[in-house]
């Protein structure tokens, strides 16, 4: 990564992803969500946050405004317990807003694909 191709990124010259998993570890959680309700997910998100203890988050923009990337960063952890993790938040979410968006890593794909989008402005 050099300064130059982050920069041409957050020009939305080029997309850059990066990779989640290393030998099936990963230091990030991340939630995704694309959708119309956003501000919603937002508020929705850190009041969840709050109540589960989760203090370390956070929340960017995407390459557009409904685009939102929440990034949980964890100590290495193998790849099934972070898919159990983020099962948990997503069985929270569920029962508040209609099922927009994805988390990552997960199992469903393999380790090459295991991959996110850098962010383009801290929200």
């Amino acid at each position: 990564m050099t300064p130059l191709l982050l920069q041409q990124h957050l020009d939305k010259q080029y997309t850059i992803a990066v990779p989640l998993l290393k030998d099936n570890m990963t230091n990030y959680l991340v939630i995704e969500y694309k959708g119309e309700a956003y501000q919603q997910f937002i508020a929705l998100i850190k009041h969840l946050f709050h109540t589960t203890g989760i203090t370390q988050y956070h929340i960017y923009r995407g390459r557009d405004r409904e685009k939102i990337q929440v990034f949980i960063p964890v100590v290495p952890m193998a790849l099934q317990e972070a898919e159990e993790r983020l099962s948990l938040i997503t069985e929270r979410l569920k029962s508040r807003l209609s099922k927009r968006w994805k988390t990552l890593p997960t199992t469903l794909l393999p380790e090459a694909y295991n991959i996110v989008t850098l962010p383009y402005e801290k929200y």
